[in-house]
């Protein structure tokens, strides 16, 4: 495919293009100084180390530049994690750092970059230079975002969730390199992606307080024990348990209800017995896709798993219930799973 560079990651008018991008990046700065001091008294509270992550990252030619984030991980953590994508097995994140990756707010930093010149607001994530060496060089496609200049706000950082593999999350960069660019759809990305942040901003907030205060300390409602990882509830989700058949097919039958998961294990109801031997699960989803005139599709995820308990259940209109350990068979199918079933990203439908 041949693409157009006259298309959405092209430049507009150099002039137009800075003024745009260095007022409003001034703008916002002095309008998120109250967000920058209590988010610096987060960071200051949790261990007292740096305030800010500054990182190496390859800019428009490849030319490196300095990157500013708010501080998410332990001190140090990029040089313990090398050249591997993070994820939540390497527990380096800090308590005020999940709410800060979630949101993005960590980003924040980034609009001084901006005003230096570094980056735009609208353009495809900066990338490390160990991560594009060993992961990304060998992507088709993948050098085509180092013609502009990268963005705080990039097309497949808004629609995928974190660790998202980089060969979809390249497909997703290049598609929007065909889209007309204009000053207008800049501003209402732009606006777009504050208004979701302070929705996700919000309903972060509205469950610290629930659950923090008004139903532990009012309601006196404490709970039995803390889990590292976030569950997500799952309404209408469904786990069929396969056997391996031959060298490449599995037959899937037991099917069960999907109850709930996080980045670790799933929860599952089901009137059959489980056995050890039996460890390949595919979940299933529905999701509503706006692309398609709210047309709902199933979203399918394989993966290994492991019996972690095993419990039967009294009361219920199921007999057994199951933890399971999982493991994504590929990168696409963790990618299936952190969009549609951990809902991780920002926006979960397209907006064009």
């Amino acid at each position: 495919m041949k693409y157009d560079f006259r298309g959405g990651y092209s430049p507009l008018p150099a002039i137009i293009s800075r003024l745009f991008n260095s007022s409003l990046a001034f703008i916002l700065m002095i309008i998120g100084v109250p967000a920058f001091v209590i988010i610096a008294i987060m960071i200051k509270m949790q261990d007292r180390g740096p305030l800010f992550y500054k990182g190496i990252r390859l800019g428009q030619n490849k030319k490196p530049f300095v990157m500013y984030k708010f501080r998410t991980l332990i001190p140090n953590a990029e040089s313990l994690i090398g050249a591997e994508l993070l994820s939540h097995k390497h527990r380096m994140i800090t308590k005020s750092g999940v709410f800060l990756r979630d949101s993005r707010l960590d980003e924040l930093p980034q609009l001084y970059n901006i005003l230096k010149g570094d980056m735009d607001f609208l353009g495809p994530r900066p990338e490390r230079e160990i991560i594009y060496e060993q992961l990304c060089k060998n992507i088709e496609g993948y050098d085509k975002r180092f013609l502009v200049k990268p963005g705080l706000v990039g097309y497949s950082q808004l629609f995928t969730p974190h660790g998202t593999p980089k060969k979809i999350r390249a497909l997703i960069d290049n598609h929007f390199l065909l889209k007309k660019r204009k000053l207008s759809w800049e501003i209402y990305i732009v606006l777009k992606t504050v208004v979701s942040i302070n929705i996700v901003i919000a309903a972060k907030a509205i469950a610290y307080i629930w659950n923090g205060f008004i139903s532990r300390r009012i309601l006196r409602r404490y709970k039995k024990e803390k889990r590292e990882l976030k569950r997500i509830t799952i309404t209408e989700g469904k786990v069929s348990v396969g056997k391996k058949a031959s060298d490449e097919n599995f037959v899937f039958s037991n099917n069960a209800e999907l109850v709930d998961i996080n980045e670790a294990a799933f929860l599952i109801y089901t009137n059959d017995k489980i056995t050890i031997e039996d460890s390949v699960f595919k979940l299933e989803i529905d999701h509503i896709s706006a692309k398609a005139n709210d047309r709902i599709k199933r979203k399918t995820a394989l993966c290994h798993g492991e019996i972690f308990r095993e419990s039967q259940l009294n009361g219920n209109e199921y007999k057994y219930s199951y933890i399971i350990n999982y493991t994504p068979f590929s990168p696409f199918n963790t990618y299936i799973l952190d969009q549609y079933f951990l809902r991780k990203s920002i926006m979960l439908h397209k907006i064009v």
